[in-house]
């Protein structure tokens, strides 16, 4: 909880998918604007110099005159018939759903890479407890068999042997290191910080089948409640409300227009100013007929998004549905193999135990002593793994059905070692 809490804070993909929600709501008030009337007013001030340098006129042969004129206006336009508008206003609300369906996907998109990435954190700390662990005993085992080569008790294949082998180990160590260190900036680059002490599962988590136990009932929740596929699906919406926006080019367009005008003119040329009151209310009536071929070009344009928005919302289709029915087959191999392994681990402990008897006796050699420790470290690594991959599908099943939440994360929360 306290990873998913600093990833919803610092997250640089989700703050980005949430800033882009936002922006997004305002496609719709910029569509509504379409429909809203557009008033502007206007203010003219102008000084005059005339001179008349020669006239037809014999009255006004000859002259000169200043004056200023001022003048303003105001102007109205309501638009009664748009479809250009009207489907961009149809487009805008698909996009906006669209919007909101990506931000939920985005969500639950969180929860998962915050489930895999503190999982991940975990294998890598298994496996460099492992290295540890068999470097250690490797270590003690050479150290025996360079005490015994020395005093001429053991061969030098044997002392060689066991060199060769603590080489190895440290290589696996070193290994396993710079996994441990990049599963912790895995977990930083969700976070923003360095990640702290991680707890582990509890041996004793509770593995259940998923229900209902019916795959195609999964996979036919996933198709109708995935947010991601819906907002595809408003995306295709979105994409054919803007090829009918551009086949309204062809369209007439109605706008009601009412405009006044004040003008005063202190002064002509031939004597004497006047002032003016003008107010204008018509009807405009705009039909296009030609516009050298742009209407159709960008209306085969909008078509052929149109139908790559649909093959795209196939695609994701199929993919979601693989996606569903691994997720599902991935929770019953987890639970499958979670079961045998701790059967497994059982076993090599009594194993180990038996060695550890069978060595004091001179049974066994130290060597197959280690080797069975080793086993049952690895065995328990993967009985590790096995639950990891229990709990990251069964996120991903509830992710691809669209009803992962926070409350799945409590879930796991009280899985650790110390969740509460």
């Amino acid at each position: 909880m306290d990873v998913y809490r600093l990833a919803i804070e610092n997250d640089p993909a989700y703050k980005a998918a949430r800033f882009s929600h936002e922006a997004s709501k305002e496609t719709l008030s910029q569509a509504w604007a379409a429909f809203q009337p557009t008033i502007s007013a206007e203010g003219i001030y102008t000084n005059t110099d005339q001179k008349i340098l020669s006239s037809d006129n014999t009255v006004y042969g000859q002259g000169s005159a200043s004056f200023p004129t001022t003048e303003y206006s105001v102007s109205l336009i309501q638009p009664l018939f748009n479809m250009s508008s009207l489907s961009n206003l149809f487009r805008a609300k698909a996009r906006v759903k669209a919007a909101d369906m990506g931000m939920e996907a985005a969500r639950q998109d969180l929860i998962v890479r915050v489930t895999k990435a503190y999982l991940g954190g975990l294998a890598a700390r298994d496996r460099l407890a492992l290295a540890k662990t068999e470097e250690a005993s490797v270590e003690m085992h050479y150290e025996l068999a360079s005490g015994k080569y020395k005093m001429g008790l053991t061969p030098k294949t044997d002392y060689l042997d066991a060199k060769a082998r603590m080489a190895e180990v440290r290589a696996n160590r070193i290994a396993a290191e710079s996994v441990q260190d990049d599963a912790l900036q895995a977990l930083r680059e969700v976070t923003g910080m360095p990640a702290g002490d991680l707890a582990g599962l509890r041996v004793d988590l509770p593995l259940k089948n998923p229900e209902p136990n019916d795959i195609e009932a999964w996979i036919s929740a996933a198709v109708k409640q995935n947010p991601t596929l819906e907002a595809q699906r408003q995306a295709v919406e979105a994409a054919r409300q803007e090829y009918k926006r551009q086949l309204a080019g062809h369209y007439p367009m109605l706008n009601f227009e009412a405009g006044y005008t004040y003008n005063e003119t202190e002064g002509t040329l031939f004597g004497g100013g006047s002032e003016v009151e003008t107010t204008d209310i018509l009807l405009r009536l705009n039909v296009p007929i030609f516009e050298g071929g742009i209407v159709r070009s960008r209306s085969r344009e909008a078509y052929n998004l149109y139908l790559a928005a649909i093959q795209e919302q196939e695609r994701q289709l199929r993919a979601l549905q693989k996606e569903t029915r691994a997720a599902y087959y991935g929770v019953a191999d987890a639970m499958e193999r979670a079961t045998a392994l701790r059967e497994a681990v059982e076993a090599q402990e009594l194993v180990v135990q038996a060695k550890q008897d069978g060595y004091k006796s001179g049974l066994f050699t130290l060597l197959a002593v280690l080797d069975s420790q080793r086993d049952l470290t690895l065995v328990r690594q993967d009985y590790a793994t096995a639950r990891y991959d229990y709990v990251a599908n069964s996120l991903r099943l509830k992710k691809a059905v669209g009803t992962l939440a926070q409350s799945d994360i409590e879930i796991v929360q009280g899985w650790l070692e110390d969740g509460k």
